[in-house]
Order: structure tokens, then C-alpha cells, then sequence
């Protein structure tokens, strides 16, 4: 198969290993040489101490992902096909040229592969998770190679069942993003949020609906932040607790931009601002005699 030839030769450039992943497996291992920590753990494989230190070793990381992301789509495997990628991969690294590790300070620690760490590997790919065409094609017609392979990657590993109402919003918003100076160069955040908003919405869903009833709950959250920002500047932790303040931690900066996506998501496949996905809607505020009476209904009235 063609695609398990393309992620072996992938593999065989050497799997690189990031100072995270590094500083990790020193630890574990009692070692302070990158490379002399693979070496023991390739000692002690079999253990189970060993097993999630591998799967740090044995994982795709987004260079090899956007380097095969096209091979994948082109074989646009299901759960079996995946599985026989996985085996034949499997077999063509361990029975060919040795394996290396990419260290982060550019060197290389040979490695002693098995077949279940490649298959590891292959499933951690996702294969049989590719996009519908019609995404696959948005992508490649409207975005540059590169920003393609990525938002590609991006929706193999969204994990969404791919319903209609699910396929449409993501495909208008695709569609449009591309045409949009500002969005475009931000798409990918754009589709990483519209993914998280999808697996919030369930598989079917309206979209008005939806977005207005998440719109909803980031003013809210907005609303918290805000108060929390003020209540820190008069007044000490200690102090806020000893009043009986215990409200959750709501971190303004990712609301807004969480805010900022729905908005433009909103602009994007129903024309709308984001302020403009609620209807009007009436409140009882009371009665009021007078002007000042009425002030005050407004002034008391509880937020939307």
C-alpha cells in the first residue's frame, strides 16, 4: 500500500523529539542524556511503567501529521482499512532501516521500534477519519497547500460524527472564511473553535439556536469575568473569601476571543452579527407611576 510506504519513509527521516517530551523521559528514566534515556527505555520496554513514556516517543507530531495528511485523504481508509495500514506499516518499519529519534538538540538516539509501537503510531494518526469530500475539496480550492494540510489535520482529529447540519456550517464558514482578509489569516483558530462549538451543539442542531444560546453563556461568563477583575482590584483574596465570595474563575482573555470567533463565525454562515442572533425579547418590568419610579424598575431589572 502506498500510504504505508509514506508514513515508513516519514518515520525513517526520524521522529523528532521535543524538549518536552525529552525533559520528560530524563526524569523517568534517571537520566540526564536524552539519548541515554531511549536507550533504557528500550531496555524495559515491556513494562508497564514504559507504556507512557512510548507513547511520547511513537507519536506523530504535526510536521509528520501535515506531511501525510494528503496520503491519508487520498486513501480515505474506514476502521478496517486503517487497521491493515497499521499492520503493513508496522512490518515494513521494523523489518527495514534502523529508526532514529530526532533529539532537540539536533542529534539522533537510534531506536528499537516494535510492532506495536508503529501501530501505536499509525492509529494515533487517525486514518480512517478523513473529512467528507466536500470539506477535503473547500480546502484544497480555497487555501494555499500548506494552511490546506493543516485545517485538514485539524478536522481528522476534531472527532465529530459528520452529520448535515454539521457538514453545512462547517463547509459556509469555509467557504466564506477564504474571501475574508482578517478571518482568513486567523482561520485556523476560527476552525479550531467552530470544531469545539459543533461537539457543544450535538449532531443536530440549528444554527441560529445554537449560536445565540452559546452567545448567550460567553456574555454571561464576560459578565463574571468582569466583575471578578473589579473585586480583585478592591480587595485582597482574603478579604473577598471572608465576605462570602466564592465565585469560579472565569478568565476574561479566552472568553473574548471565544466571543470574537462566534461572532465572526456568526457573520460568516448566517450574515448576522453576533449581537443579532437573539430576538427581541419583552420583560415584565413592573410598574411605574412616574419617571423616576420607572429609573428605578431599569436600574434594579436583572440582567438578560
Amino acid at each position: 500500500m502506498e500510504t504505508a510506504q509514506a508514513i515508513a519513509e516519514q518515520i525513517r527521516t526520524g521522529i523528532p523529539l521535543t524538549p518536552g517530551d525529552a525533559e520528560a523521559l530524563c526524569q523517568a528514566t534517571s537520566e540526564s542524556d536524552p539519548a541515554r534515556a531511549l536507550a533504557r527505555l528500550a531496555a524495559d520496554a515491556d513494562s508497564s511503567e514504559a507504556a507512557p513514556l512510548l507513547a511520547l516517543v511513537y507519536s506523530p507530531g504535526p510536521e509528520a501529521m501535515r506531511t501525510l495528511e494528503p496520503a491519508l485523504a487520498q486513501a480515505n481508509l474506514e476502521a478496517a482499512g486503517a487497521a491493515r495500514l497499521a499492520e503493513e506499516t508496522a512490518h515494513l518499519v521494523v523489518t527495514g532501516p534502523p529508526v532514529a529519534a530526532r533529539l532537540p538538540d539536533s542529534g539522533r538516539a537510534v531506536l528499537a521500534p516494535r510492532l506495536g509501537d508503529i501501530r501505536d503510531f499509525v492509529r494515533r494518526l487517525r486514518p480512517e477519519a478523513t473529512a467528507p469530500l466536500e470539506l477535503r475539496t473547500l480546502l484544497a480550492q480555497r487555501f494555499p497547500a500548506g494552511t490546506a494540510a493543516e485545517l485538514a489535520v485539524l478536522l481528522r482529529h476534531s472527532r465529530l460524527a459528520w452529520t448535515p447540519a454539521r457538514l453545512f456550517f462547517l463547509a459556509t464558514l469555509l467557504e466564506r472564511a477564504e474571501s475574508s482578509g482578517d478571518v482568513a489569516r486567523n482561520v485556523n483558530a476560527l476552525l479550531a473553535w467552530a470544531v469545539a462549538f459543533l461537539d457543544l451543539a450535538g449532531g443536530d442542531f440549528e444554527p441560529r439556536a445554537a449560536l445565540a444560546q452559546r452567545r448567550q453563556a460567553l456574555v454571561q461568563q464576560l459578565r463574571q469575568a468582569e466583575f471578578q477583575e473589579l473585586a480583585q482590584e478592591r480587595g485582597s483574596f482574603e478579604v473577598r473569601l471572608s465576605q462570602g465570595m466564592r465565585l469560579g474563575h472565569v478568565h476574561g482573555p479566552d472568553v473574548r476571543a471565544e466571543l470574537e470567533r462566534l461572532d465572526q463565525a456568526a457573520a460568516l454562515v448566517l450574515g448576522l452579527p453576533g449581537a443579532g442572533l437573539e430576538e427581541p425579547r419583552e420583560r415584565d418590568l413592573g410598574r411605574a407611576d412616574d419617571a423616576a419610579a420607572l429609573l428605578r424598575l431599569l436600574r434594579e431589572a436583572p440582567l438578560p
